[in-house]
């Protein structure tokens, strides 16, 4: 329960919270632990890493906010996730439609569709609306005179 207004925090309470239990070691050597797991080629899925050693997977991008090494371990596994997702959807090793959800979801990879517009006005231009043009005014009676 936290402390009433104006009073100061209860002891042991005053960094507003318990204790992470994933010390600064801790989270290098999962930084480490996760660069060896890469080396598997059939490693693509962040999650499993994270199931796979029991932690919530959550805390892959917290821990990445808040420390330097495992930032950059994190950076080569999504560079790496991106490159075996492209390489699977090629080679079609995986579902092409997972591999397009997974690369606009996680890697903001999207399908782009352009299209050209051109404007030719004579061609385009219903005739009636060309009739129109400037008169829509007089197209409602004017009653004035009721």
């Amino acid at each position: 329960m936290a402390a009433p207004k104006g009073h100061p925090p209860y002891p042991g309470c005053e960094t507003g919270g318990r204790e992470s239990p994933y010390t600064t070691e801790i989270i290098e050597k999962y930084a480490d632990d996760l660069k060896e797991w890469l080396k598997d080629p059939m490693h693509v899925w962040f999650k499993d890493f994270a199931l796979d050693n029991d932690f919530d997977p959550d805390y892959l991008s917290i821990w990445a906010k808040k420390n330097q090494k495992f930032s950059g371990a994190y950076k080569i596994a999504k560079q790496r996730q991106e490159s075996r997702l492209v390489n699977g959807g090629l080679l079609n090793a995986f579902n092409s439609k997972i591999v397009s959800l997974l690369l606009s979801s996680c890697h903001g990879i999207n399908e782009k569709k352009e299209e050209k517009h051109s404007f030719d006005t004579e061609s385009k231009i219903p005739s009636w609306v060309s009739d129109a043009s400037g008169e829509s005014k007089d197209l409602v009676p004017n009653d004035e005179t009721t």
